[in-house]
């Protein structure tokens, strides 16, 4: 049988497993405010720390995430999770009801597990149909407040936050790739993120699976399950996911305390889970996006933005512009029309270029040939790249790796999660991946004549281009944007 939830707190941290020892030779000799980061932006390394995580786990796991995909990788990692609970970990899978739809009766026999339980944050009642359109409609001042939070923690001991997803598209293994980063951490940090998940998990809003409406499929036993993973997992060993995995040296480095962690103060920023279902009374200083902005407006150099959706409002540019005023140059790459997955995004977004440029902001926007290379050396055929990394360089000796959009959604209606690190090498890092994600072949350079936004990018032959029209677009997305961009719905999107 389950813990009752009396005991659905986050366990006492491993201490004897190969994972433990190492990172206690890593966490050694530091203080207690200390804390070790390692970043991690190339997709399948990511797959492979999270796969590394749940194999090497021996107590715990704790996942959250908005999206978890039953796709390839999401598949090998629920294989892998099953496989972690028959060994005697206890498995926590907390994912949200809009970016997750929980419908496979496979799930029910997951749940079944003794050491599994999944919960759905704010789920509708209904699964699939009129009858879950209906209630999202009649219910839609709750429905609207999603969890978009990241977050898998491992034995209490390591965790891994950012803006990645459990899908395909975030591990370079799609047609779309989302560029994005992710921060793996020890230290004083991780008890942090075990009360943050224990917060989410005990919160009214998770509710049990097997409270949901799902149709019971009796002849999907618990055993039948593992044989059908089994084969699935045999079957996925030559992929370009199980190569990674097989290739990667991470796990024996964690083991032996070589990972190449940073060293200094972090602070986990995120929002009460109560904010879903009663926003007035979570005080606005609580919200990450808060805490962020005054954060950001310490900066005395320089802040350089990666925002997957960039709608700053009015609020936001007021902020910059203030910021330039007091001689810190502001850096932002978001995305162009031609890789933004969400054209009302997009839109709204547009209406901020031209007054952003004016106030001597610098703007890039992403271009769909980004990352080939890299991707190229492990996938077949090219992807169209779409940037979803949500980071900050501030000044020269701090870095913020998190969930957090720049738009009201993120900060007034979602709950999100951030780090804070003070750091200088992981802000040299941050800065490095701007550079490259931001360098002419990657990014256009929105620039001002007169009063109309040119774009200035190289092409495949080296040689300077600039066009005055949304590149790579046809007539009809542009229209499309135009339209969008003139609806009042910017605290919705």
């Amino acid at each position: 049988m389950k813990a009752s939830s009396k005991d659905a707190r986050s366990l006492k941290p491993a201490e004897r497993s190969r994972l433990a020892r190492g990172v206690n030779k890593e966490t050694e000799g530091r203080g207690e405010d200390q804390s070790g980061f390692y970043l991690v932006h190339d997709g399948l390394s990511a797959f492979v720390a999270r796969a590394v995580m749940i194999e090497e786990a021996t107590v715990s796991l704790d996942l959250k995430y908005y999206i978890y995909s039953d796709d390839a990788s999401g598949r090998i990692l629920t294989g892998m999770l099953l496989q972690a609970a028959d060994r005697g970990v206890r498995v926590r899978l907390l994912v949200d009801d809009l970016g997750t739809r929980v419908t496979n009766p496979w799930v029910l026999a997951i749940d079944r597990h003794p050491n599994m339980e999944i919960r759905v944050f704010n789920p509708v009642e209904g699964r699939s149909g009129i009858r879950r359109g209906i209630e999202q409609v009649l219910d839609f001042g709750r429905i609207n407040h999603r969890m978009h939070n990241k977050l898998l923690v491992c034995d209490g001991n390591v965790l891994i936050t950012g803006g990645r997803n459990v899908a395909d598209g975030y591990f370079s293994k799609a047609e779309t790739e989302f560029l994005d980063v992710d921060m793996i951490a020890v230290g004083a940090v991780v008890p942090d993120a075990s009360s943050i998940f224990d917060d989410y998990w005990n919160s009214e809003v998770a509710v049990p699976v097997t409270k949901l409406a799902l149709v019971d499929d009796d002849t999907c036993t618990l055993d039948e399950l593992r044989e059908r993973v089994a084969v699935y997992l045999q079957g996925e060993r030559e992929s370009e996911f199980s190569r990674a995995l097989e290739k990667s040296d991470l796990a024996e480095k964690l083991i032996a305390g070589d990972v190449p962690f940073q060293w200094g103060k972090g602070v986990l920023f995120a929002d009460p889970p109560r904010k879903a279902i009663d926003r007035d009374s979570v005080p606005v200083s609580d919200y990450p996006g808060y805490k962020l902005e005054k954060t950001l407006k310490q900066c005395k150099q320089r802040l350089r933005i990666t925002n997957a959706y960039l709608i700053p409002g009015v609020p936001g540019l007021d902020l910059f512009s203030t910021l330039q005023q007091n001689d810190v140059q502001v850096d932002i790459l978001t995305n162009a029309l031609a890789t933004n997955d969400v054209a009302a995004v997009h839109g709204a977004y547009s209406r901020y270029r031209k007054p952003l440029l004016q106030a001597g902001v610098h703007l890039w926007e992403l271009r769909p040939v980004a990352q080939q290379k890299q991707r190229l050396h492990w996938f077949k055929g090219k992807s169209r790249a779409s940037l979803h990394a949500k980071t900050f360089v501030l000044d020269e000796d701090r870095g913020f790796v998190g969930s957090i959009n720049l738009d009201s959604r993120s900060i007034i209606q979602n709950t999100e999660v951030g780090v804070l690190i003070e750091n200088a090498e992981i802000n040299r890092q941050l800065n490095r991946l701007f550079d490259e994600w931001t360098a002419p072949d990657t990014a256009w350079q929105l620039a001002l004549d007169g009063d109309r936004i040119r774009w200035h990018w190289e092409s495949e032959d080296g040689q300077k281009r600039v066009t005055e029209c949304e590149p790579e677009t046809r007539w009809w997305q542009r229209v499309l944007a135009k339209i969008l961009s003139w609806l009042p719905i910017e605290e919705q999107i």
